[in-house]
């Protein structure tokens, strides 16, 4: 990269800064307000719902990373535009095209930041934050002890431990006989529900094996088994697509088309996250065409707002394409990539209109 691309990219990135700080600051306070109905419940005080909310924190910001840059692009191009910084690098021979190029690469690697906190940071960190909170609540530790609920399907006797809040299973173990007087295997699981095709969803699931041979351990992250059992026992839910990279969410997809299971809900989750990350560097170069003409003398204030009503726009047409796909069974593909496609003929058309 020359010169002027790292002073185009460090402009862009002190201002993405500034906007992540503010916007950490708010998602938090808004966060930790959500929390106060539970405070006081079981063990669940105020440094709780702190700790909490600091845990939850990567996976709200990687959410509003689109917004995030997008602002502090406009903010960072429209300080280089009022200040005839960008007028001299045109003025000197530079083309809008090249121009354009550097600030897509500039997007590039704030990217690859964000797929580290997205990816590698944040779902670890939000699996935790639930499993912390439901423990400092219901007192999960001491809720093994009680004994549950006991159940029997055929030749497995359940127990499960049942958890008030999101009505989802807790520390469910299963002992599987291979006659009424030997036991064959022993699962356990940290959580568990049943969809609606009655199937368990089990997740962090340790399973022990009694055989000839002796005895053998298998882990799972997540683990999907027929049922019998009537789904009015039971509630929802495990394994969340926001509890999974990439890479866990690609696994568990293949997983699920394998065993002939509906797995439309994952791989919709799966084309959104990747088609979201390449929608990044087209959200930093959609604030360059708003950085020059008429634009270039707009305070902080209008770039500000006019970021977040671009980035509310992009979210409404995700999320209303996401839940339209589960009702209407559209394609996985089309539904997480339009949105990134839409953005991309928007910019394109923009810079056309610009270069005219």
């Amino acid at each position: 990269m020359k010169l002027f691309d790292w002073y185009i990219f460090r402009a862009i990135l002190e201002m993405t800064l500034i906007v992540l700080f503010v916007f950490v600051a708010l998602s938090g306070f808004v966060d930790f307000i959500g929390q106060i109905d539970d405070i006081g419940t079981g063990d669940y005080g105020v440094n709780q719902a702190i700790q909490y909310t600091l845990l939850k924190l990567p996976s709200s910001i990687f959410q509003l990373m689109p917004i995030i840059i997008l602002i502090g692009s406009l903010l960072g191009l429209g300080l280089l535009s009022k200040n005839r910084e960008l007028i001299v690098l045109l003025s000197s021979g530079l083309s809008l095209q090249r121009l354009g190029i550097s600030v897509f690469s500039s997007g590039l690697i704030l990217c690859f930041f964000t797929v580290s906190l997205g990816e590698y940071i944040s779902p670890s960190m939000e699996r935790y934050a639930d499993q912390y909170r439901t423990i400092s609540k219901f007192q999960y530790s001491s809720l093994g002890k009680t004994g549950g609920i006991w159940l029997k399907e055929g030749n497995k006797i359940i127990n499960i431990n049942l958890l008030e809040e999101n009505k989802s299973f807790g520390n469910v173990t299963i002992y599987e006989l291979k006659t009424l007087s030997q036991l064959w295997k022993i699962s356990r699981a940290s959580s568990a529900g049943i969809d609606d095709d009655n199937q368990w969803i089990l997740s962090n699931l340790k399973e022990t094996v009694f055989n000839d041979k002796g005895i053998s351990q298998e882990y799972s992250r997540y683990k999907i088994e027929k049922t019998k059992l009537d789904r009015d026992l039971v509630s929802l839910t495990v394994v969340k697509p926001e509890n999974l990279n990439i890479i866990e969410l690609y696994r568990f997809v293949n997983y699920l088309k394998s065993n002939g299971l509906d797995s439309n809900l994952y791989s919709t989750a799966f084309q959104s996250r990747i088609a979201s990350l390449f929608a990044l560097p087209f959200m930093c170069l959609l604030a360059l065409p708003f950085s020059l003409g008429f634009l270039r003398e707009k305070g902080t204030g209008y770039r500000i707002l006019l970021g977040v009503i671009i980035g509310l726009v992009y979210f409404l047409i995700e999320n209303t394409l996401v839940e339209s796909s589960q009702v209407y069974n559209i394609n996985p593909i089309l539904v997480g990539w339009l949105p990134t496609l839409l953005l991309s003929i928007a910019v394109f058309s923009v810079f056309r209109i610009i270069h005219r």
